[in-house]
This record gives C-alpha cells, structure tokens and sequence, in this order.
C-alpha cells in the first residue's frame, strides 16, 4: 500500500512542476496558441490540486504549487503579450488551433463534473465539527467516488474521512507510519455533533499498526447517536476511550471518546457519517455553513 501512496504523492507534485515548467519556456506564435495552452495548465493543475491527497503531500505543498504555476502563468504570458492573436494567412481557426483544443476541453469537462456533482449541496444538515485541538482535513468527502470512496454506498455517500495536519501541514511524518500515535489526528478529541440519544457505543477494539485492517469490525470502536430522526455513527475511535454509553443523552460539543485506528482503517482518521433512521439514505452534513470535501481543512 505504501507503494501506491507514494506513486499518488508523487503524480500529485510532479504533474503540476512539469506543467509549470512547459508553462515556463513555452514560446509559440500567437497569443491565441498561448491562451489555450494556459488555458489547460490551469484546469489540469486545478483538477490535481482538488483530487490530491494534500494532508499526505502537505497542505503547503498544494499552495506553492498553485503560486508557481500562476508565476509560471504571468512569466509566460508577458513574454507573449505583444504576439499576434493568429498568423497572417491561417486558413481557418479550427484549423490552425482546433487540435489544440481537444487536451483542455477534455480536461475541462472532467473539473465541471468534480466541480458540479462531487461538490454540489443536497440540503446539507448543519452540525457540530466533531474534533477538537487540531487542525483537521478532509481526506474523503463529496459526492463523486474520485473525491470520496464511501460514495457508492447508499447509507454512506456523504461519508467523512477526517484527518490531521501538523504545523508543517501534513498528517504524519512520513508516507505511511507504522505507530498510530504518529499521525496528527491519533487522540485527538472527538465530540458529539448534534444533540441527541447514544443508541450504541462499542470500545475495547485494539489500535491496528497501518495498514492493518480489521475487516471484521468494519466500524472498530464507534458511538452511534440519534439526533432528530438522524442516526449518525462516528467510527475508529481509540480503545478504551469512548465515554458515553446506551441510553445516555449528549449534547451538541460533549466528549464522546477519542481518535484512534480500530476496525476495517488502515490508518488514524475520524469516520462519520449520518442516515435518515427511516429511509436508510445517507444525509450530507454541513459544519459552519460549509459543505466539506476532499482537502477543506477546519481550524479548532
């Protein structure tokens, strides 16, 4: 596994540089050319930036790649400013730039379709942020499976993985520690997001060293409450650390238990998601009038 997350850490960064590089030395004839190259640096780059898994490849990492490709972007432009918009004599523009078109049209239409469906609010139901002490990503949310691998699942497709970055932005020290307690978000306290009833908490689960998973506790340690019709379940918190039980109302910010990596996780991180009790259909959550997905970080 660690394989594969390095392989993703690496196309992440090395996609951006290369397109910023090109972006760079780039020297073609006309403005027009120029634009349309600028044009599908800029969506590719905004697509990796928002399919990235940034809490791993550092949460600085993404925003001074954004700044060199728009330094790359104003360099290049400048040097083109005073080019023609299109050669004396082109036959046509489709044909003299129609092929060019192809790359960031394609490119294009897959930022709309992240952009409108994986990012889109579906009367989102306001909650409580249910972490506390840190600085937390969102390393899975939205709507779309290439932003969220919970959305497949009727019950879960507004799902959370949440995690923590460190000062330096990233979630733990290296690609994929073996020792829990490596990873930012390990202990973190974990609280009640809404007010309601525990209709169940289970703890005693053992803290898995990544990428171990425990497929036969899919939720390890959870708490599972009833707030207004809602069943919402929080997932891998740490053994020994859940400090509410059955029948027990809570309130909206009250501790429930701490972060840890029980269950079917292969690494520290918060799961919640939350149902209608009767439909069974999951219901997107919303924490300060914002709809989290993938890399939206909270401060508390």
């Amino acid at each position: 596994m660690i394989y594969a997350v390095g392989l993703f850490v690496f196309i992440s960064i090395a996609l951006p540089l290369a397109f910023s590089w090109q972006l760079w030395r780039l020297d073609l004839p006309t403005r027009l050319a120029w634009l349309i190259v600028a044009a599908e640096t800029a969506a590719l780059v905004w697509l990796i930036l928002l399919l990235g898994r940034w809490d791993i490849a550092g949460m600085w990492t993404r925003a001074a790649l954004a700044c060199l490709v728009l330094v790359a972007a104003v360099v290049s432009g400048v040097r083109h400013l005073q080019r023609p918009w299109r050669v004396r004599g082109e036959a046509s523009f489709w044909h003299g730039h129609g092929p060019m078109l192809a790359s960031p049209v394609l490119i294009g239409g897959a930022l709309v379709y992240v952009t409108a469906w994986g990012m889109a609010r579906q009367d989102p139901w306001p909650f409580v942020f249910p972490l506390k002490g840190g600085s937390f990503v969102v390393a899975h949310g939205g709507g779309v499976g290439i932003l969220n691998h919970h959305s497949h699942h009727p019950a879960q497709r507004h799902a959370l993985d949440i995690t923590a970055v460190d000062a330096a932005g990233f979630r733990a020290p290296n690609l994929l520690p073996g020792d829990p307690a490596r990873y930012a978000v390990f202990g973190k306290v974990v609280v009640s997001p809404c007010s309601g009833a525990v209709t169940a908490a289970v703890d005693g689960l053992p803290d898995l060293p990544p990428p171990t998973a425990d497929r036969g506790n899919p939720a390890g340690n959870h708490v599972v409450l009833a707030c207004d019709g809602l069943q919402v379940e929080l997932a891998h918190l740490r053994k020994g650390s859940v400090v509410v039980e059955v029948g027990q109302q809570v309130g909206a910010g009250a501790p429930i238990g701490q972060v840890g990596n029980s269950g079917n996780s292969t690494e520290p991180h918060l799961h919640i998601h939350a149902v209608d009790a009767r439909s069974g259909t999951a219901v997107q959550m919303s924490f300060d009038g914002v709809v989290p997905v993938r890399n939206t970080r909270f401060e508390r």
